[in-house]
């Protein structure tokens, strides 16, 4: 049995839909194990509903919450209660775990991932880490979207070198073309923090490619795009409202087309983005996620 453990609080539709999203995916998946970390009651009671085998999960009650409006510190602090401490506690000590997924406060997710369970290469902070779909049927990594806002350009080295061993460990491509996200293509476009990491990757041992731009993000130009989480996020954002807006606007006049559209844009759908850095596999699945995010994660930690 593969064990993933899930943290059902904190996403904008709900608890129930994140429990309801385990159910789909142990239904779905025959060798998959979770463990609930939430309101133990309401876990418990739509897990009998839904007919589930008790040998194909555990709940584990949670007294305390945290919410996107708390201080993310929080959780370093104290908060031993909560659902994400103790979802991120036993994490650590269960080496068998696929790893964790939580639709709760980003920065409470992060801050918790780096005291309760440590870094690793001596990473001051972990970098959330995203998919992003070409048309081609081809992956970017899209990286930091949204830990990091104000980086150094040797953070955005950094993000980049996890980028690289991320998508070759995950996609199997040996020297990943690796790019910094900019306002243009040549060396001397950007702000100092661009300019800077631009230099700094240039003598770095990674295959850089150099400047792209947001309109080479899913053209196949490069396979990893290092920038600070504030742009990252921004544009994650943005590529997903344009391409659900397309494919909206597609509607019925091409069924086929539109039913494409959705599976490549709908990020709720997609699965989630990896805290990169940290000693074991975390994935932030996105907050306006449902059901099939919870699904689309679980296949997502099956797979790396």
């Amino acid at each position: 049995m593969k064990k993933i453990l899930l943290d059902t609080y904190g996403a904008d539709l709900g608890e129930e839909e994140i429990i309801f999203g385990g159910i789909d995916a142990l239904n779905e998946i025959p060798d998959l194990f979770i463990e609930f970390y939430g309101t133990e009651d309401l876990i418990r009671s739509l897990l009998n509903d839904a007919g589930i085998d008790e040998s194909r999960y555990a709940v584990f009650g949670a007294t305390d919450f945290i919410t996107n409006h708390d201080n993310p510190m929080d959780i370093f602090r104290s908060r031993n209660d909560s659902s994400m401490a103790l979802a991120l506690n036993a994490l650590k000590k269960d080496n068998k775990a696929l790893g964790l997924l939580s639709a709760g406060n980003t920065g409470a997710l992060m801050v918790g991932s780096i005291s309760r369970i440590g870094l690793v290469h001596g990473l001051s902070a972990p970098v959330l880490c995203s998919l992003i779909p070409s048309p081609a049927g081809t992956w970017t990594a899209l990286l930091d979207c949204g830990a990091h806002l104000t980086p150094s350009a040797s953070d955005l080295v950094l993000f980049a070198k996890l980028g690289a061993e991320f998508y070759t460990s995950r996609f199997g491509v040996k020297k990943p073309k690796v790019g910094i996200l900019s306002v243009g293509a040549e060396k001397s476009k950007g702000n100092s923090l661009t300019i800077e990491a631009h230099r700094l990757l240039s003598y770095s041992d990674l295959n850089f490619i150099g400047n792209v731009e947001g309109n080479d993000v899913q053209n196949g130009r490069c396979n990893v795009i290092t920038t600070d989480g504030f742009s990252g996020n921004v544009l994650l954002k943005a590529i997903e409202s344009a391409g659900m807006l397309c494919a909206n606007m597609l509607g019925d006049k091409d069924p086929e087309l539109y039913s494409k559209m959705q599976d490549n844009f709908n990020f709720t759908e997609l699965g989630g983005a990896y805290f990169l850095g940290i000693n074991r596999v975390v994935v932030k699945m996105h907050g306006a996620g449902n059901r099939k995010t919870v699904v689309s994660c679980v296949k997502q930690l099956k797979r790396k």
